[in-house]
């Protein structure tokens, strides 16, 4: 039953449970205080023989216990999860803002290397890059073609050389990986299948720096350009979106 659940819904309820999990003891001692609390304030007025004098002290102590729990797990909240959360808020806005930049950046050495392939369909301009910044936009650019200046192809023979435009792409995509570490080194990673996907993305982008440039030797860099920006990968097939993106709006 589960697979025929949305998936946008299976990875919020997936989320929640997995707060909830990580937060078993405050829940724990949060549901203890309120007991404690509660019962305190409650019992005399509910059953008249807890108001009797020998049943006082028991009652101030859990009273005090239980209310003195509360102010202490309402100072740890404002004090650790809201600081927390707020560092991790801002880690995910800085990483989503240094990956958009790069994106972009890649996206004109795209165009611009695709036009020295022999593009002449293409114009280096705002209105071509944002289009190709969207999955659509960008598989309807470079989706067709066979011959070696048309489609996709253009751009891949290019990447056969150290060209400014090749130049441009990875040094992008180190920055790229360079922010993807700062994320895992943070130790604010709590979802163990995005930690994996970071460190796997760093170091797939690491081997396309040491490999360089050249025919075969650019296979892996045009791979990663095509599902970044295509949302199709061999493993998966077509995903039609950038994983990478979506990895980073789980954060």
């Amino acid at each position: 039953m589960w697979k025929h659940i949305p998936k946008a819904f299976q990875r919020n309820w997936k989320a929640v449970v997995r707060v909830i999990a990580n937060k078993a003891p405050e829940w724990a001692l949060l549901g203890t205080f309120l007991t404690l609390t509660i019962g305190a304030l409650i019992f005399p007025l509910w059953q008249h023989e807890f108001a009797a004098p020998q049943y006082e002290h028991g009652l101030s102590a859990a009273l005090s216990i239980g209310t003195g729990g509360l102010t202490s797990l309402v100072f740890y909240y404002v004090m650790t999860e809201r600081v927390e959360r707020r560092r991790r808020r801002l880690l995910r806005d800085g990483l989503k803002s240094t990956y958009s930049e790069a994106k972009r950046n890649i996206a004109f050495a795209v165009v611009h290397a695709s036009q020295k392939g022999g593009r002449k369909d293409l114009q280096a301009d705002s209105a071509t890059v944002d289009l190709a910044l969207t999955i659509e936009g960008f598989r309807a650019m470079f989706e067709d073609g066979s011959q070696a200046d048309e489609g996709f192809y253009a751009f891949q023979n290019e990447m056969s050389y150290r060209t400014p435009e090749y130049e441009e792409i990875v040094f992008n995509l180190k920055i790229i990986s360079r922010a993807l570490e700062r994320i895992v080194d943070s130790h604010r990673l709590d979802d163990v299948q995005t930690y994996n996907f970071f460190v796997r993305s760093s170091a797939f982008i690491a081997r396309i720096e040491r490999y360089g440039a050249g025919y075969d030797e650019s296979k892996p860099l045009c791979s990663l350009i095509w599902e970044m920006f295509a949302g199709w990968n061999f493993i998966d097939g077509k995903l039609g979106y950038d994983p990478i993106e979506r990895a980073i709006s789980r954060l």
